[in-house]
């Protein structure tokens, strides 16, 4: 019993699915839309951003649906609208480079990389989970927003957080998977997968095969999208795939606050799709959560 999904309890030749909604407690229509797709039953897991002012209607709707709620940490390092911003829970002092000039998150990855202050960032995530513990939620895995752990040093802090948690990332050691998703060069995704992978052997975390994310700002009308992921469920081989999706419902607020407000509000209609459903039982998929991961992970 060798591959992830024969420990989940699945054959060698089954195509896992996990489907994963990332950004959930940025905004109340992120929490509104989760909460939908929850009750619609297709998507399998979800992370919360525990910097962001909604975190707590998260946490609510965690309890209250129990196991159905898969819910992991969005470990968050970027504030990137330019109208809505959010800074990081351990302060915003500018010596600690986890900041920009007005005291918020950075907007982008490279900005946050060109700062860094390795204590100041591994107290910062060690808070984001502490807050979502503190909150009530039952944690399944941990993952990065705009994967800015996906950097050298700060894979390191992602996967030590991994390890004292026992909980899963979401992370591939696919190299040019992580440079097609990453603004890093292909040397640093040599070295994260190298990470990734001996923590993998030495039985610290579990890592998923492969994964992808719904496009951003294109094929955002519901024909093309569900063209685009049958197209990637096509692609899929053996093993544990993660499609990554940002729902959240189409609201005042969101249109406000988010410029790329069409692709999630498209995310939350692919996910609540009957169609798209139907597709992928057709095509033999078995649908888990980050909950079995971990569960598997700490089996083993």
């Amino acid at each position: 019993m060798n591959t992830l999904q024969e420990k989940l309890g699945f054959a060698a030749t089954d195509r896992v699915l996990i489907l994963h909604a990332d950004d959930i407690g940025m905004c109340h229509a992120t929490v509104t839309a989760w909460q939908a797709l929850l009750d619609f039953g297709l998507l399998t897991s979800a992370s919360v951003m525990t910097p962001c002012g909604w975190a707590p209607y998260a946490a609510e709707v965690a309890r209250e649906y129990g196991e159905r709620a898969d819910l992991g940490v969005h470990l968050t390092l970027n504030s990137e609208f330019p109208r809505y911003r959010w800074s990081p829970l351990t302060g915003n002092a500018a010596e600690s480079g986890l900041v920009d000039e007005h005291g918020y998150c950075h907007s982008l990855a490279r900005f946050t990389h060109a700062q860094l202050d390795l204590p100041a960032v591994a107290r910062e995530l060690a808070a984001q989970v502490a807050r979502a513990q503190a909150l009530g939620i039952e944690l399944t895995h941990l993952d990065s927003h705009m994967l800015t752990l996906c950097h050298p040093a700060l894979v390191d802090l992602y996967l030590d957080l991994c390890r004292a948690h026992r909980l899963p990332p979401v992370l591939v050691d696919d190299a040019p998977a992580l440079v097609k998703r990453c603004v890093i060069d292909l040397e640093w995704a040599e070295e994260i997968g190298r990470k990734a992978r001996a923590a993998a052997d030495a039985g610290d975390i579990v890592l998923v095969d492969r994964w992808n994310v719904v496009p951003f700002n294109r094929v955002l009308t519901p024909e093309e999208r569900l063209d685009w992921a049958c197209g990637w469920l096509d692609e899929c081989k053996p093993g544990v795939n993660c499609l990554v999706c940002h729902p959240a419902d189409d609201t005042p607020e969101l249109r406000a606050l988010a410029p790329d407000w069409p692709t999630r509000v498209a995310d939350r209609d692919l996910m609540a799709n009957a169609a798209f459903a139907a597709e992928i039982d057709r095509r033999g998929f078995k649908r888990v959560g980050m909950r079995a991961l971990r569960e598997a992970l700490r089996a083993g």
